[in-house]
């Protein structure tokens, strides 16, 4: 494929200028969707202390740490886990489901209703939600042995969801086919998924040392602002997928 990076850049920032409001209104949508839940579901306050503590961060090992606490706060711990994957895959697969439909929707020239393309986000999202919670799956395992693992995972599961959104159901198909067209085009996929979770990081980090701001604002904006940043990257993951295509 003759297509170059520097031509993708291009594509997804005309895309992004052009609907930047729509995408911002998505992003924060999303954001308040993963505070909603979060206040819906209270975990224990006693985990969240621990890791708010940077306990975490200070034992040698998690392991060690995990082995230490009792049976109480273990239970406590995984049901905190599980709690945080779900909010995470909830706000993800919606956010996701939305910039693709977006996409989709301008990319057929407005053919479709309004009200075809919100009914096709909802039978979208099922589907998606499962394939979510595969690759997160798999990419967590690559990161609990090395993160090299972890980063090469999300760079070959990364096309996924927008197979997804051409393929339908197939959801193995999907990820084989990630899998396969993301290593011949490792360059493209990966420089942008890299560039990505530098900037995570870095965001993380900022809001992360912030004190004068309440946490929950703090929060609220470094979702909105992530939530942004992943939307370009879908944007460009998909504009990639479609001059694949038709290469």
């Amino acid at each position: 494929m003759s297509v170059t990076i520097r031509e993708l850049c291009n594509d997804t920032y005309h895309f992004v200028s052009k609907e930047i409001k729509i995408i911002i209104f998505i992003s924060t949508l999303a954001a308040f969707i993963s505070i909603l839940t979060n206040m819906l579901i209270k975990p224990n306050m006693h985990i969240i202390a621990m890791i708010e503590n940077k306990k975490f961060i200070s034992s040698h090992s998690i392991f060690d740490l995990i082995n230490n606490m009792s049976t109480q706060e273990k239970k406590e711990l995984l049901k905190y886990s599980i709690f945080k994957i779900f909010e995470f895959l909830i706000s993800k697969t919606f956010l996701l489901g939305s910039i693709i439909t977006l996409i989709t929707y301008l990319s057929n020239n407005r053919r479709e209703s309004i009200k075809c393309s919100v009914y096709s986000l909802f039978k979208f999202l099922p589907n998606l939600f499962i394939l979510n919670f595969i690759t997160t799956f798999i990419i967590q395992i690559g990161f609990m042995f090395f993160i090299f693992p972890g980063i090469f995972l999300s760079v070959l599961l990364a096309l996924s969801p927008i197979i997804l959104s051409f393929k339908k159901n197939n959801l193995i198909d999907c990820i084989r086919l990630s899998f396969s067209i993301s290593c011949k085009h490792l360059n493209i996929i990966g420089t942008s998924v890299l560039f990505w979770m530098c900037f995570k990081f870095i965001l993380t980090t900022i809001f992360s040392n912030t004190y004068m701001i309440s946490k929950n604002f703090i929060f609220l904006i470094l979702n909105i602002n992530m939530n942004i940043f992943f939307s370009i990257l879908i944007v460009y993951l998909f504009r990639f997928y479609m001059l694949f295509l038709r290469s």
